[in-house]
């Protein structure tokens, strides 16, 4: 079962929560953590009569990976278990929210998965996470699934807006062949002092984020789970900015003359599967440098050839 979030589709759940329907189980997933906890908060503020200024309730659970790893415990699951088996602390509902439960590992998920299959009256759980194949079937099929948009979240940043248009000089530049011929050592280091800025962007708003999250949170965290958090944090704002660097690229290579545009085609190909190949090792801890090198050298490569 799945349900798109859009406004009408978030409503619809209101609606449902209001008649009693609402299936006591809901994956949330999406490319941005910070829009679905939103939206699963908003949801569970309606569920707890919460006003609109509470983000805190005492019947509204959390349960968040801990440590550099960022894994959710078992120890922790069960913690959780029991707090939901407890009476409501206002004779109201009670709702947990599974921060990236993708996280859990197997003895917990296992361990949540009676709860999910039988939770407690009036009890929801809302989960949360950008990798939803990677929950146990056996969780994701007693869930219904709700998928948020993927809106940008960098178009209205000036930073971001200064680098993409140096970005799309760079490929206009590598794609002149008289130029090209005539300079072959600017766009090596015009590579390179992208793939700089690049990683300047996503430390300077991963730092931002951090800061404002843990302002907000620091006195429900343990140092483990602000360590997990923070790395969590700083993974998402790449991967925003990863999608933004595709999206970006598609865009600058399809305003290119239609004579070359087939061409560019195979090329735009080639860069958005190596910047997907890149990607994927970054998530299994390739450093950051490394990977835009690799990137932006293979980039060059591919641009510059016939």
């Amino acid at each position: 079962m799945t349900e798109s979030s859009s406004p009408s589709a978030l409503e619809k759940l209101g609606q449902r929560l209001a008649a009693g329907s609402l299936h006591h189980g809901l994956l949330f997933h999406g490319n941005d953590l910070n829009e679905l906890e939103r939206q699963a908060r908003n949801l569970a503020g309606e569920a707890l009569l919460m006003p609109n200024e509470s983000s805190e309730h005492p019947d509204l659970f959390h349960l968040r990976p801990s440590g550099k790893m960022r894994i959710i415990s078992v120890d922790k699951t069960r913690a959780l278990i029991g707090e939901l088996n407890r009476s409501s602390n206002q004779g109201g509902a009670k709702v947990a929210l599974v921060h990236e439960a993708d996280r859990m590992k197997k003895a917990a998920a296992n361990a949540f998965l009676k709860t999910l299959e039988e939770p407690p009256p009036s009890t929801f759980l809302f989960l949360l996470t950008t990798r939803p194949y990677s929950i146990l079937p056996t969780i994701l099929s007693r869930c219904l699934q709700v998928r948020t948009s993927n809106a940008s979240t960098h178009s209205n940043d000036p930073d971001w807006e200064e680098w993409l248009k140096a970005y799309t000089d760079w490929i206009n530049l590598m794609l002149d062949r008289k130029k090209l011929m005539g300079d072959r050592t600017t766009p090596v280091f015009a590579a390179y002092g992208l793939a700089e800025r690049m990683i300047a962007l996503i430390k300077r708003k991963s730092d931002e984020e951090c800061k404002s999250q843990l302002k907000e949170l620091a006195r429900d965290l343990d140092d483990k789970e602000k360590d997990a958090l923070e790395v969590g944090i700083r993974k998402g704002i790449r991967s925003r900015f990863l999608r933004e660097l595709s999206e970006g690229t598609r865009k600058i290579a399809l305003l290119q003359p239609s004579s070359s545009l087939t061409k560019n085609g195979i090329k735009l190909s080639r860069i958005i599967s190596n910047l997907e190949r890149n990607a994927g090792l970054m998530e299994v801890n390739l450093k950051d440098e490394v990977a835009f090198e690799n990137f932006w050298l293979s980039s060059l490569r591919i641009w510059s050839s016939k």
